[in-house]
């Protein structure tokens, strides 16, 4: 497999290759600070989920092509996500109570149109 596409001219190999390398590094700064903190309260756990789910295709996709880059790059992204997720859960299973209305924010939105925020300041 090589490291560059052959369907592609050099210059979006450069581009290929600058991307993989600015998807390590944005990924870097989180995983630290998680690691640190040891806090994920502000990230979905819906959103983590996507996330992996949709960076496993990603890689499944760059298998069939066979392009070493998109392999990478997902899997980069893949394993900063297991990381925050596997500390999103242990965050999750030491809370006190277990609610839905208290794992996110107002990301989540009830059926209502309401957000968490507005159906707590009700429950005031």
């Amino acid at each position: 497999m090589p490291l560059t596409d052959p369907n592609v001219n050099t210059t979006m190999n450069v581009f290929l290759i600058i991307g993989n390398v600015i998807n390590l590094v944005q990924n870097i700064p989180q995983v630290v600070k998680t690691y640190k903190t040891k806090s994920t309260k502000d990230f979905s756990a819906i959103f983590l989920s996507l996330r992996i789910i949709g960076n496993v295709i990603w890689i499944a996709y760059a298998a069939e092509i066979n392009s070493l880059l998109l392999i990478i790059n997902n899997t980069v992204t893949v394993l900063s996500t297991v990381f925050i997720s596997f500390y999103k859960v242990r965050e999750l299973l030491a809370s006190p109570v277990y609610s839905p209305l208290e794992l996110e924010t107002d990301d989540v939105i009830c059926l209502t149109g309401l957000t968490v925020t507005d159906v707590k300041a009700e429950e005031k």
